[in-house]
């Protein structure tokens, strides 16, 4: 067996010691009073084996025949199938689920458990409609399941079923929740933008009201308020609400409405015009801010705005990156004060060093291995770059 191959059946065991820990706490306890108790944890150690060997049908088998007789272990077949899950193995997961589910002896809780997993199986497996209806029949013997509320809404969110998904979002704030409201705008943000696509703005409009009831100041409504403002040409209603975005630099919303908003700027005057640029050049201080609004003044005011916009960054701050975007932008040669600026930048870079490095793991390092440290993998470094 490969040294992967190991691993992986390793993270296969640990995903399970948990469960088979506190069952075999629960053996030894019995042991003291029963014996032939003692014998029982056996039968787990051999199906551990199975998996380091990545024997998985053979743990199995040795896993649920182990059910049949000590209907107790239901939890480390759970937690078997959960992993199993995890490693995309969905077949066995289900196998081991289903085999749970029509144990007669289980207990109402440990059934709603095993159906929360089934449906879970079948939503990693993309089958969506048999995932809903087993939710819903957990939820309608629990209602307040949080956890099976949570994968239903990602289930009507998989399929784009953006009304469904506020419905039960809604029911997990009733929960108590926590940022619920913020997804709920979110989502109504998708039936806004929906409606717009469809040319319903009234529709739209409507979403927005139902958004804005539960985050006001959520950046998505911000933008589609905006772009309904900015298509009925109502310019400084669209930067009102656009406006609010530079208040939230760190989200980088604005970034998706900078063409529009230095558009409707061209419609004020040249002293608001001025105001409001200098408040999103403000905002704009990261690498890919910078080059984004760049590219947009490029696009609405023109090459010589974008190219003073990147110099004065420069003076301010030279950056290697704005400059190479100020030379693929501006032919000219950079005038004496920007080039000093830049060949001190240059004299304080701090260089990367050359490493060699594995292409399997990513594993750096400035000798050369024959066999990789980290994945232990053979004839896999190279002194190129890393991928």
């Amino acid at each position: 067996m490969t040294i992967a191959g190991v691993d992986s059946a390793i993270v296969l065991v640990l995903g399970i010691a948990m469960g088979f820990g506190a069952l075999l706490g629960f053996w030894l306890g019995r042991s003291r009073k029963n014996p032939v108790s003692k014998a029982i944890p056996q039968v787990y150690i051999q199906g551990l084996n199975y998996l380091l060997s990545e024997r998985q049908d053979q743990a199995v088998e040795i896993f649920l025949d182990a059910l049949r007789q000590h209907p107790e272990s239901v939890g480390i077949l759970l937690a078997l199938g959960r992993q199993f899950r995890r490693r995309g193995e969905l077949e066995r997961a289900l196998r081991v689920h289903q085999y749970l589910l029509e144990q007669p002896a289980l207990t109402l809780e440990l059934r709603r458990s095993v159906l929360f997993e089934i449906a879970r199986d079948y939503l990693k497996a993309g089958i969506l409609d048999r995932a809903e209806s087993i939710l819903k029949e957990l939820l309608d013997s629990q209602p307040d399941h949080a956890e099976g509320l949570v994968t239903l809404a990602e289930l009507y969110e998989l399929g784009s079923e953006w009304a469904s998904s506020i419905e039960i979002r809604k029911r997990l704030l009733q929960a108590g929740l926590p940022q619920q409201q913020e997804v709920i705008a979110l989502l109504y943000g998708e039936l806004a933008e929906e409606s717009l696509l469809k040319g319903d703005h009234d529709q739209a409009r409507r979403y927005l009201q139902a958004a804005r009831r539960e985050s006001p100041e959520n950046p998505r409504v911000l933008i589609i308020a905006g772009r309904l403002a900015f298509m009925g040409e109502d310019w400084q209603k669209a930067l009102k609400y656009w406006e609010k975005l530079l208040d939230h630099a760190a989200d980088s919303a604005i970034l998706l409405v900078l063409e529009p908003f230095l558009q409707a700027l061209q419609h004020l005057g040249d002293r608001q015009h001025q105001d409001y640029l200098q408040r999103l050049q403000a905002c704009c201080h990261s690498p890919l801010a910078i080059k984004r609004l760049a590219e947009a003044l490029q696009i609405v005011e023109g090459q010589q705005a974008a190219v003073r916009f990147l110099r004065e960054i420069l003076i301010r701050t030279p950056n290697l990156r704005v400059f190479q975007l100020l030379l693929s932008m501006d032919a000219q040669a950079p005038e004496v004060e920007l080039m000093e600026k830049m060949a001190l930048a240059v004299r304080h870079w701090q260089i990367e060093p050359e490493l060699f490095h594995c292409h399997v793991c990513g594993y750096q390092s400035t000798q050369y291995y024959w066999r990789c440290p980290s994945c232990r993998q053979w004839g896999t470094f190279s002194g190129g770059e890393k991928p």
